[in-house]
């Protein structure tokens, strides 16, 4: 708990918001007016669907004891009403100061781009763990921290989460968080309250443009990570998209650039796949050092440099941490292998986006003996226009089509498939549609032969499907071994 006055001058130190406010003790900190409890201090957060000052009353009668609130509404029964500018950005700074602005006690990672972003993570974690760091992640898998494992309900949830969980973190004993950070986040200033020492940059392609509406838009959400950094912090930028120098401009911090292609503070060269691995130099200060990485694919070796990036601006010796590559274990739901024994290759992979997906197919393209297969769909109540640019791909790079549901959500999954075989080219032949996910993948299975490699693409580690207003369960890992195990 903590006093209403004393809340206001920790989270806003340069107004002057608590120059009238009472010391009333604070004991809850609530937008949502369904959780608003005795004592509390209630956000009247204007979200996507719902205006939180239409609640107003009803988290009173609940127990709040003051209200934050962008209207200058008509104070209730004396309690105290706060009038400011943005209630997202209020709620962000209100849940720091609160839990005691707990990204302070920590290194705090923030990773954004369209893609890339949870395989980061994961190798940031692994090179940290490596050094005897005690690591918290916030991700789109889950949020995990000293042996505790919780789901993610969102890649970066509400500020109010956020906070409390890195609170429980810092008292866990973590010394570095890594976190994910979504345009949706940014966007909604779910991160404001977070002190970033450094900031990674993936890549910016198609993706949430149903949200965001144009790219202009969505490379401005995506940069705030970086225009909030400060003059000491560091941010890690990838040198070969096309981005690059607009996010370059957006910060004041000390840059560290990768790449493959155009000039970078780490660099690659003399690539080779062979036997489930990658092998290639990084170039860094003016040496090398060999890598022996389990991940495949171009867009990994991208994945593999950032990370590395990141140790730097941590502060820790980039040779030691490519060292510690070797003994990665891979990420949930990424390129991650269903072996039971069959003759071909499976593959489980979450890309969803034009980009992801054709990364992934070039990238298994380099494996295949005989045919390369794959099932995928495009989820409903998103951007629209990538589903016939999928579709172009899948026709481009794979010798056999099977075009399921993803999650369809409340749009017909048999218009989405129609959407997606618009991309097909005249006189493409080698699809099959089978709307029903587990029927696809039982389909494209017993479709394969040997040397053949199949890509379940879309969902990765996900386990449920959303049609329509039902959740159900559904794993493309679990449906392929149940099927390869002949049931």
């Amino acid at each position: 708990m903590i006093p209403l006055r004393k809340l206001f001058e920790e989270a806003f130190p340069d107004s002057d918001y608590h120059a009238s406010l009472p010391d009333i003790l604070i004991h809850h900190l609530e937008c949502d007016s369904r959780s608003v409890k005795e004592n509390c201090l209630f956000v009247a957060v204007h979200g996507v669907k719902k205006d939180g000052s239409e609640f107003i009353r009803e988290a009173i009668q609940k127990g709040a004891v003051a209200v934050v609130t962008e209207k200058n509404e008509s104070p209730q029964r004396g309690i105290p009403f706060i009038v400011v500018p943005d209630c997202r950005l209020a709620v962000a700074k209100l849940a720091a100061a609160f839990y005691g602005h707990p990204s302070k006690k920590m290194k705090a990672v923030g990773i954004t781009g369209t893609n890339g972003k949870t395989t980061s993570s994961y190798l940031v974690e692994h090179f940290l763990e490596a050094e005897n760091k005690k690591v918290g992640v916030m991700g789109t898998i889950n949020y995990r921290y000293d042996g505790n494992q919780l789901p993610a309900i969102q890649t970066t949830p509400g500020p109010l989460i956020v906070q409390r969980i890195l609170a429980q973190m810092t008292e866990a004993g973590c010394d570095h968080v890594v976190m994910e950070v979504s345009s949706h986040a940014l966007d909604q200033n779910r991160v404001a309250g977070i002190d970033f020492e450094t900031a990674l940059f993936t890549n910016l392609t198609q993706d949430h443009l149903d949200y965001h509406k144009t790219f202009e838009n969505y490379f401005e959400c995506k940069s705030r990570l970086f225009s909030n950094l400060g003059r000491q912090k560091t941010a890690v930028l990838n040198a070969d998209d096309p981005w690059f120098a607009r996010f370059k401009e957006k910060t004041v911090s000390k840059t560290l650039s990768y790449g493959i292609k155009n000039p970078a503070d780490l660099g690659m060269q003399n690539l080779r796949w062979e036997a489930g691995h990658t092998f290639f130099e990084v170039l860094f200060g003016g040496g090398k050092m060999n890598v022996d990485s389990p991940l495949i694919g171009t867009h990994n070796v991208y994945n593999v440099l950032g990370a590395l990036g990141v140790m730097e601006a941590l502060g820790v010796d980039v040779k030691r941490s490519a060292a510690h590559l070797k003994s990665f274990r891979g990420v949930p739901g990424r390129l991650e292998t269903i072996d039971c024994g069959q003759n071909f290759m499976v593959f489980v992979d979450y890309a969803h986006t034009p980009d992801g997906l054709e990364n992934v197919l070039m990238s298994l393209r380099s494996y295949r003996q005989n045919r390369l297969i794959v099932v995928f769909g495009c989820g409903g109540d998103r951007d629209k226009t990538k589903r016939p640019k999928m579709g172009e791909i899948v026709a481009r790079l794979c010798d056999h089509v099977v075009v399921t549901s993803d999650n369809p959500r409340s749009e017909n999954p048999k218009i989405i498939a129609e959407e997606v075989r618009a991309g097909f080219p005249a006189g493409f032949t080698g699809y099959s549609v089978v709307i029903d996910r587990k029927k696809a993948i039982r389909h494209a299975l017993l479709l394969a032969r040997k040397g053949d490699i199949v890509l379940l693409a879309g969902k990765g580690h996900e386990t449920v499907q959303v049609i329509e207003n039902e959740t159900i369960h559904l794993s493309d890992r679990e449906e392929a071994q149940r099927v390869l195990n002949g049931h």
